[in-house]
């Protein structure tokens, strides 16, 4: 099953190398890691794009900040956990306010390509008996 992932490793934006260190790859708890990230990011995302298009950059703060955890959890490149924490900074400096639009949008991209990795994903993990 891994060989189907490593395929397209170099298009992934997940690596769930660390969460399977830390399950120590028990199927059902890795499950309940990518169903969690799943169930909970995209209503940050739907936060972070409010509080960018509304100007509200507390808001914006707030979801990015919630955001920027899992990207390690679920092995995403540290190139977009970088420009998440930039929109977090410019955010509560209100600096670059002209570039968070463009900043949010890639990072709504990226966490979107990672649910439908982890989707799939789970879908893997269902054929496999733990």
């Amino acid at each position: 099953n891994d060989n189907a992932l490593i395929q397209h490793k170099g298009t992934r934006i997940t690596n769930l190398d660390y969460p399977r260190r830390q399950t120590k790859s028990n199927t059902a708890l890795l499950r309940e890691m990518i169903s969690v990230y799943i169930k909970q990011t995209p209503p940050f995302v739907k936060s972070m794009k409010e509080g960018a298009a509304a100007g509200d950059w507390d808001s914006l703060y707030v979801a990015v900040h919630k955001i920027i955890p899992s990207f390690a959890i679920m092995g995403i490149n540290t190139v977009y956990e970088t420009l998440a924490k930039n929109i977090q900074q410019n955010a509560s400096n209100r600096k670059n306010l002209d570039l968070l639009p463009s900043m949010v949008d890639e990072t709504e991209d990226i966490v979107n390509k990672a649910c439908l990795e982890l989707e799939a994903e789970l879908k893997i993990l269902d054929t496999i008996n733990n």
